[in-house]
């Protein structure tokens, strides 16, 4: 057992909770979230007024708890002037946010494609032109995105998270409440795409947002900022059925990588944890070198004719593989 599972130290590390969170308020909190959760599957209306109930609930709960705490510490130290000064100044002055940056949209558009044409410059190789898709034999193949029916296009419209992009025309909470009445359209739109093996140009476009990597890093720096894409809605529900049906076929036919926990069921980062800390004991009991690797701006190094060309390798051609093509194309109408 010490070779093959052998014992290591690790520091445990307590994560700060609120001070007024009691047993009570966490179970309560554990039942909302299963509440939310029915709801979220269910979609019926009795499950979401218990959902409401119990939010209500456990908000007048955390705000008598939090008063409850307060006035008990304020009472404790009316006889300390330094204390009662340290507690009406954290709850009076909370942290000032970061600096407004000078810097510009073109400042990040210049920096970022910069960064990926120097990590680019850095293979070694060039990736070798992909597959015709038209003359692969592969079997299993995927050769037409099947269509879908309206009340699948229904279901993933009312399960998407509701965020709203600048490049949207209404609210996506408002386009979820009024989907019944747009649902033929919708569903037209998106069997039109899957059908003819193309991406509409205005499904392709993005509204990028730099965010700041951490609160407490320099807002002047650049390379401080993630550049976070926003989609429109309807280009997400175009993905999420693309998705859906790509899944079902890597998994129906085997061929997920082994090592895959990302976009994958009944996988993530707990299991891509597992797994690691697996291998690396194993390569400490073998006396072996371990290394750990940080990819930076991994997904925006993907050269397409890499990732069509693997595509082609697990049997997608026909209208299928041309519908990857022409999302991965962006000079295409």
């Amino acid at each position: 057992m010490d070779l093959l599972c052998p014992l290591s130290t690790i520091r445990k590390k307590n994560s700060s909770t609120a001070p007024w969170l009691s047993d009570v308020l966490r179970n309560n909190r554990r039942e909302l979230r299963s509440a939310a959760r029915k709801w979220k599957k269910s979609k019926l209306d009795t499950d979401l007024t218990s959902y409401r109930t119990l939010l209500s609930k456990l908000s007048l709960d955390v705000t008598s708890a939090k008063t409850s705490f307060y006035k008990e510490k304020l009472e404790t130290s009316a006889q300390d002037p330094r204390k009662l000064h340290n507690i009406f100044s954290s709850l009076l002055n909370p942290p000032a946010p970061p600096a407004p940056s000078s810097l510009t949209a073109e400042d990040f558009a210049t920096f970022y494609t910069e960064k990926i044409e120097r990590i680019c410059q850095t293979f070694t190789s060039l990736p070798t032109s992909p597959t015709s898709h038209s003359q692969h034999s592969a079997t299993p193949s995927l050769t037409q995105l099947s269509t879908v029916a309206s009340e699948e296009v229904l279901q993933i419209t009312r399960s998407c998270n509701p965020t709203t992009c600048p490049l949207d025309p209404i609210p996506s909470a408002m386009l979820q409440t009024i989907s019944p009445d747009l649902l033929p359209f919708i569903t037209t739109v998106i069997n039109g795409s899957l059908t003819s093996g193309h991406v509409p140009t205005v499904f392709k476009k993005a509204t990028v947002i730099p965010i700041l990597k951490k609160p407490a890093l320099d807002p002047s720096d650049i390379s401080n900022y993630r550049p976070v894409p926003l989609l429109s809605f309807l280009s997400k529900i175009l993905k999420r059925v693309v998705c859906n049906q790509l899944s079902d076929y890597l998994m129906q036919n085997n061929l997920h990588d082994p090592n895959q926990s990302g976009f994958k069921a009944a996988h993530s980062t707990e299991t891509a944890l597992l797994a690691v800390t697996e291998k690396l004991h194993a390569a400490r009991s073998a006396k072996l070198s371990s290394v750990l690797l940080d990819l930076s701006a991994a997904f925006d190094t993907v050269n397409h004719k890499t990732l069509l060309s693997t595509l082609t390798s697990l049997g997608i051609c026909g209208t299928a593989w041309e519908w990857f093509a022409s999302y991965l194309d962006g000079g295409r109408d």
